[in-house]
């Protein structure tokens, strides 16, 4: 090749390289990036005059330290469950798959760790989305706040690897913090990730306004959805995290009976349980269970999500992974003894070296996953 050829080929790779981070930089939204990184403790880019007023405070240059120590030590444990993931999860298809995540709350840090490549993340819980704080309208005062609101939100999950139901009500009830979405933006900010857009989302919008008539009969938790579509720097490629907020129960889903049509319909499908609460042995979640279990490829989970008798059974191939221990005194009604059963027919084998579930102090976090075999002709 000749010289000036080289370089008019070169010339021309360098702006194919130089336009798609053009394009990649303007699908980005810089308000909510830079708003989910001051949340984060992560220094936002200069620029926007907002965003600088608040990362120039001492509160924030406080939150920061805080957040850099705690994220030190969780990052730690997503490495390990990096590591653990990578030698024993493998999905080649995974950029064509939907993680499905009941009883979630906004754990997009577990979810992602598990499965990074994932093309859409579908959560649902009883947590309302909320928004992200608009920080044009925010007082020192009320950043301030919001800064501490963020942390008491994050403790439970950096600390125990799961959030606590209760304690959720009113961490993400506060003046300054309205529900998941803020907690699910900063997450996406710590996984070093950019967020493109943030949105309300109905499923059902003929229903939604049937249901907001005076007279309606309607039920008691009104479902709610957000999506927040986000892309990785490092690959360029977009994601996208839906998060609804309803009473997935039998009797709460007969005012959304396409609810489980249209999740059981983001196919291929990996299913992610932990610290579920063993709500999927209670017969009153019985369609949301058969609607997993038909939809499921793989199912990833902790001894709360599906009992493992539905899983031992055909087409359900299952792997256990770290110790089985017994649920806590006040979760005693999901003991399964068929699963201790097959735990001690097992060679010994490794503690997971990150906690999962509710036995975080013990080293007693056990893992199922569940593939289903395929068909052979």
């Amino acid at each position: 090749m000749k010289i000036g050829s080289f370089l008019l080929l070169t010339a021309f790779i360098l702006g194919l390289y130089h336009s798609s981070a053009v394009a990649q930089d303007n699908i980005v939204s810089s308000r909510a990036t830079a708003t989910a990184q001051l949340l984060a403790g992560i220094p936002p880019s200069p620029g926007d005059p907002v965003i600088d007023r608040f990362a120039a405070m001492d509160c924030w240059k406080e939150h920061r330290q805080w957040m850099e120590a705690q994220w030190a030590q969780v990052r730690a444990r997503l490495g390990a469950m990096e590591q653990w993931r990578g030698q024993e999860i493998r999905l080649v298809d995974g950029p064509a798959r939907s993680l499905i995540y009941p009883f979630s709350g906004p754990d997009f840090l577990n979810a992602y760790e598990m499965a990074p490549e994932h093309a859409r993340y579908v959560f649902f819980s009883l947590e309302r989305p909320g928004a992200l704080p608009d920080l044009s309208a925010y007082t020192g005062g009320q950043f301030k706040q919001l800064l501490q609101d963020v942390r008491g939100a994050f403790r439970d999950i950096f600390e125990r690897n799961y959030f606590i139901t209760d304690y959720m009500t009113k961490q993400l009830t506060t003046p300054q913090l309205s529900g998941t979405v803020p907690v699910m933006a900063t997450m996406i900010a710590l996984l070093d990730l950019r967020i493109v857009r943030i949105e309300s989302y109905d499923l059902f919008p003929e229903q939604t306004r049937a249901y907001d008539k005076p007279a309606a009969i309607r039920p008691r938790k009104l479902m709610r959805g957000a999506r927040i579509e986000f892309v990785n720097p490092k690959s360029g490629k977009t994601q996208q995290l839906y998060y609804f907020s309803l009473d997935v129960s039998d009797k709460a889903l007969e005012f959304y009976p396409g609810f489980t049509d249209w999740v059981g319909r983001q196919r291929p499908a990996t299913i992610f349980l932990k610290s579920a609460s063993y709500l999927l042995h209670d017969a009153q979640f019985s369609k949301i269970r058969d609607m997993l279990l038909a939809s499921a490829e793989t199912v990833i989970q902790d001894d709360t999500g599906i009992p493992y008798r539905f899983l031992v059974r055909s087409p359900w191939h299952v792997r256990l992974y770290g110790r089985y221990a017994k649920p806590l005194k006040a979760l005693s009604y999901g003991y399964q003894p068929d699963l201790e059963a097959a735990y001690q027919k097992l060679p010994e084998t490794p503690p997971l070296a990150f906690p999962f579930g509710y036995h975080w102090r013990t080293q007693k976090s056990g893992i199922m996953v569940a593939v289903r075999e395929l068909k052979t002709n």
